[in-house]
């Protein structure tokens, strides 16, 4: 015969003391296999699992500056072929000055659009805002987005999209050190960074610069430093995050950087898919830097139907690339 001073009439979980025939018919249910779950309830954990592995480096490091107007103009100087001459105190000047140009990035538009159904928000209402929700994870991908853009955008194969940092270095002269020219790439050589380290302006002052590479990229640097300069050399950046350093320079990750690169005979960067190697990039935030006419923004649409709410996800703004010797790459690292 049950016993009531057995614990499990007194547990709260019952919602109290239950009787010996409802305990006894409870038993036999969940003694018949399956027909237990019918007296259980569903848990549902609210941290909604984000499936993706990203890291938004270049990103999150460079500096946004506001812009105005349609594109951002920047003024460059090539200094003259000679900054003087010496002469006798008879002699005549010869007039000798530098060339002034003007390039301008133009602003482009990375834009998203997100909807929830009513009956969705309905039925997630018990553990979490499903709207708040979809807004977070979208906030994500168009993060993503912008990342990619930031890497590997090519304004000439998408007239809508911004030029990348990949795109912009590799159409200067001079700032592209390769390590080979062979789609599988090679072993990372650190005199080849150090080369590209020093092609980048105002190198000196390493607290401006960053290096930006992929997982693979920067395993690869890793594997080539001394053991105390992997574990023990270490800066602090944006947001308070603490990084691996090389030569003081911080080594950030960013997930857009491809790891299948293919190149020209130069070493140069060809395209961004088809190989099985990757870059190191070495930027100066002082020279490379974000210019936005509108930040993110997360704008709730008029609601049209009953059935659903929308929203836009919007940003205005460009990659600037001020100046040509601002950023160098190190390309044909084996992954």
């Amino acid at each position: 015969m049950p016993n009531p001073s057995d614990p499990i009439y007194r547990s709260p979980q019952w919602m109290g003391a239950f009787d010996p025939a409802r305990r006894e018919a409870f038993e036999r249910a969940i003694n018949v296999s399956g027909a237990g779950s019918v007296l259980i309830q569903t848990f549902i954990n609210r941290t909604v699992q984000m499936l993706t592995l990203r890291e938004f480096g270049l990103q999150s490091v460079l500096d946004r500056r506001p812009g105005q107007g349609d594109k951002a103009y920047i003024n460059r100087r090539t200094a003259g072929a000679a900054g003087g001459a010496w002469v006798a105190d008879t002699d005549g000047l010869t007039e000798e000055t530098g060339t002034y140009a003007q390039t301008s990035f133009a602003y482009r538009t990375l834009a998203t659009r997100g909807k929830v159904t009513r009956k969705m928000q309905a039925i997630g209402r018990s553990y979490g805002d499903t709207l708040a929700q979809e807004i977070t994870g979208k906030a994500e991908d168009f993060a993503n987005a912008l990342e990619e853009a930031a890497l590997v955008g090519d304004s000439g194969s998408d007239a809508n999209q911004i030029d990348g940092l990949l795109t912009l270095v590799n159409n200067v002269s001079g700032q592209v050190v390769s390590l080979t020219t062979a789609s599988a790439g090679t072993s990372l050589s650190l005199s080849s960074l150090d080369e590209a380290i020093d092609r980048v302006k105002g190198s000196a002052v390493r607290s401006d610069l960053v290096i930006v590479g992929s997982f693979a990229g920067l395993r690869a640097l890793n594997a080539s430093l001394q053991a105390q300069q992997q574990f023990n050399d270490v800066v602090e950046i944006a947001a308070g995050f603490r990084v691996r350093t090389y030569d003081g320079i911080p080594m950030v990750v960013s997930t857009a950087m491809p790891n299948t690169l293919q190149y020209h005979a130069g070493g140069e960067i060809k395209a961004f898919t088809g190989g099985s190697s990757t870059a190191l990039a070495v930027v100066n935030k002082r020279h490379v830097y974000w210019e936005e006419l509108t930040p993110t923004t997360v704008m709730p649409l008029a609601k049209t139907d009953s059935q659903f709410d929308q929203f836009d996800m919007f940003w205005d703004g460009a990659l600037v690339y001020a100046n040509t010797l601002g950023g160098a790459l190190v390309t044909g690292i084996s992954v």
